[in-house]
């Protein structure tokens, strides 16, 4: 057995929740809101920006993880800080700025399998020849979409993890809170891997778009100090539907 075959750029625009999130953080930034100020209603917030609760809920848990908002049951929302909290980028609570896109999919299980890690598949994941891994082949949904898929997603799971399969795509977001809430595992680091690739007919057909026609192959090995890599995935992105865009913030800039 093989992992996503091919090695492509792709474009859509962001979700829903990262647009309001962007949008939420300018506006505490600039100061429109005062410390210990309401940031509004969960009701308010979908009226304003016109998407679904679902929606507002995923951009409030981001800004309350960069330490932006807290939530006070009978209060509501309120503004904590100007700015987020230094610990964001490096929290092992949180994924990085990288992978925040992944916390509004949903995710579609087609099928499993054990696989033996071939030469091919452990450069991939990190592993070791022969190693065993519970491989899940999904179809990625973005929240509040048409339903036309965004990517065909393999998520690569050592055996010992098999408890949380029937949980995987139970809901938004992406599988680490549930080792970390059922194992106790830290992750520690991501490790990220993008490609070119082409979009083999089997899987194109599962993700209605054209064989052999250009997509991004990112591939995110989530790791632990003490246990080395825990789980990894390997999504295939088709070219005309997801743009990666990353912003690299620094001290000093050398020109």
């Amino acid at each position: 057995m093989s992992s996503v075959a091919g090695h492509g750029p792709a474009r859509t625009s962001l979700p829903a929740y990262l647009k309001i999130v962007g949008e939420l953080m300018g506006e505490i930034k600039a100061g429109r809101y005062r410390i210990g100020e309401r940031l509004g209603t969960e009701a308010a917030l979908c009226e304003r920006f016109g998407v679904s609760r679902f929606t507002v809920r995923a951009a409030l848990l981001q800004l309350e993880r960069c330490g932006v908002v807290s939530r006070h049951p009978g209060i509501g929302i309120i503004v904590a800080a100007h700015a987020p909290a230094a610990r964001y980028s490096v929290s092992v609570g949180s994924l990085s700025e990288l992978m925040v896109f992944l916390d509004s999919t949903i995710v579609g299980v087609v099928g499993r399998d054990l696989v033996r890690a071939t030469p091919a598949i452990a450069r991939d994941l990190g592993c070791a020849d022969g190693d065993r891994w519970l491989r899940l082949k999904t179809v990625r949904t973005p929240e509040g979409g048409d339903g036309t898929p965004i990517s065909w997603t393999e998520y690569w799971l050592r055996p010992r993890f098999e408890s949380i399969v029937s949980q995987v795509g139970a809901r938004a977001g992406p599988v680490y809170p549930l080792l970390v809430e059922r194992f106790g595992v830290e992750i520690d680091d991501i490790e990220q891997d993008i490609g070119a690739a082409a979009l083999p007919p089997a899987i194109a057909r599962r993700i209605v778009a054209q064989p052999q026609s250009p997509a991004l192959r990112v591939i995110h090995r989530f790791v632990s100090r003490t246990e080395g890599i825990l789980y990894c995935t390997i999504s295939l992105y088709p070219a005309d539907r997801f743009r990666y865009v990353q912003k690299l913030r620094g001290s000093s800039i050398s020109r």
